[in-house]
């Protein structure tokens, strides 16, 4: 018994459609609709364009611009905070350090 030789398993699912509907038939049979009319990323026309979502790479980028200063601003708190619990912590230690 050889490990070099790959296990290869190859299936398949079959579905058989004795009398198919002609609305389907024609679809399965007929070339499909000309893509190159319309262009890439083009939904005037989509069925379902009402609940698409309308996309602007300008108010991405201002959401982007406010979020960073948000998380800028945080950090700033953070730092002060850490540097008056700091030395609050320095003068406890001196204290201490007096008193001992």
């Amino acid at each position: 018994m050889s490990t070099k030789k790959p296990v290869v398993v190859e299936s398949y699912d079959e579905i058989v459609l004795t009398e198919p509907p002609e609305s389907f038939l024609a679809r399965v049979i007929l070339p499909p609709p000309d893509e190159s009319k319309k262009k890439r990323g083009d939904t005037k026309d989509h069925p379902l364009s009402p609940w698409f979502l309308n996309f602007s790479e300008a108010d991405e980028l201002l959401q982007l611009v406010a979020a960073r200063q948000q998380v800028q601003a945080h950090i700033a708190k953070l730092r002060r905070q850490i540097s008056l619990t700091d030395g609050q912590n320095q003068q406890f230690t001196t204290l201490n350090s007096e008193l001992t």
